[in-house]
């Protein structure tokens, strides 16, 4: 039990909440915020997972206990710097007191809405609320666990990493098609960190993380949008959310994916990083952030390789929706710097895919 709970408390609280400020020091005065700080944690804790996987998993077949170790000391360090970063920011900006009065602009801000607007926010929170419940409460069985889960829990459990076949348990080659995307990996990682069998991690942990994220990335989105104090930011989440429940039309629908295979890598991909990109591309080009904008491109790199993380077909779309953004961008504002921007955050998609070639 005390394993569960400190590795729970490593992987999804101390770490994305360590790590994020390295991101939201440099969004401005809209940086304060905590479900922002958690998201581009939570977000930079799956790409440098990445980023550490995928060589080690070609060089070593057995490499689950290095990686675990690697991921782990990465991670220690990265809030390290993200714990001083927040440090050093808080000092230039009156410490504590600065706390105090963003908690109390906060309060305050709340305290202003109106009747109407608080009660559509307990409508959006309950819809958002019910989706939780009843992802763990009914967790849902998918014909893709036969590969993707079993891949994690022989991960977890033999120390061999996408070296045995998942449909009959013999040895195998590096699937190429499947093994760079290495959400499988994270998720036997959590499993090893928390004690928690791959399969509970999977149907039951990650949904509960990934499903409120998904609607931080709606919510920014809808900041964009609205004021923050608008009656419309709480309706439009509130649909957002009904139409995720009411969306099972078909079974390629993005809201079955969203709540019935929510563990999966293209369900994350089509469901929550896209989304955040969609969000960042918003605020880089919001030409009142100005200088702020540093947390953001820096987050929208760090997104690029979440995308490889879930799936290889992650890191081509990722980049197309970048790289046409980058276009229509540098034509209307007529700056080239803005397509040459876009560009560099689009390398690590394109070292993934020539990776992807040279070793098919």
């Amino acid at each position: 039990m005390i394993q569960k709970a400190m590795g729970f408390l490593f992987l999804f609280v101390l770490a994305p909440c360590g790590i994020g400020p390295l991101f939201t020091v440099g969004m401005g005065r809209r940086g304060y915020s905590l479900i922002r700080l958690y998201l581009s944690g939570f977000l930079a804790e799956l790409a440098v997972f990445e980023l550490i996987a995928v060589p080690i998993m070609i060089r070593d077949p057995f490499g689950m206990d290095v990686l675990v170790a690697a991921v782990n000391l990465a991670l220690a360090l990265l809030m390290a710097a993200g714990v001083f970063t927040a440090y050093a920011f808080l000092k230039k900006n009156g410490g504590l007191s600065a706390v105090v009065s963003f908690g109390n602009a906060c309060a305050k801000r709340i305290r202003g809405l109106t009747w109407e607007c608080r009660l559509f926010w307990l409508a959006a929170l309950a819809v958002i609320g019910f989706q939780v419940v009843m992802s763990y409460v009914y967790a849902s069985f998918d014909g893709d666990d036969a590969y993707y889960v079993v891949q994690s829990v022989l991960a977890d459990q033999t120390g061999v990493l996408n070296r045995i076949r998942p449909y009959t348990g013999l040895s195998m080659d590096l699937d190429l098609r499947h093994a760079l995307a290495t959400l499988p990996l994270f998720v036997a990682y959590a499993a090893r960190m928390t004690g928690i069998h791959a399969a509970i991690v999977s149907h039951t942990l990650l949904p509960l993380v990934l499903i409120p994220l998904t609607y931080v990335g709606y919510f920014e989105i809808g900041r964009k949008l609205f004021s923050p104090g608008d009656v419309r930011l709480p309706v439009f989440l509130a649909l957002a959310g009904i139409a995720q429940i009411f969306g099972n039309i078909s079974i390629y629908t993005n809201a079955t994916f969203f709540l019935m295979r929510t563990w999966q890598g293209k369900s994350i991909l089509a469901n929550l990083v896209l989304l955040v990109i969609l969000w960042l591309l918003l605020e880089i080009l919001d030409e009142k952030n100005g200088e702020a904008a540093g947390g953001f491109w820096a987050l929208l790199v760090t997104v690029n390789i979440v995308s490889a993380m879930m799936t290889s077909m992650g890191a081509f779309l990722s980049a197309m929706f970048i790289g046409i953004a980058g276009i229509v961008t540098a034509f209307r504002k007529r700056n080239l710097r803005f397509l040459f921007r876009f560009g560099l955050c689009c390398v690590p998609n394109l070292i993934y895919l020539v990776m992807l070639v040279l070793l098919a």
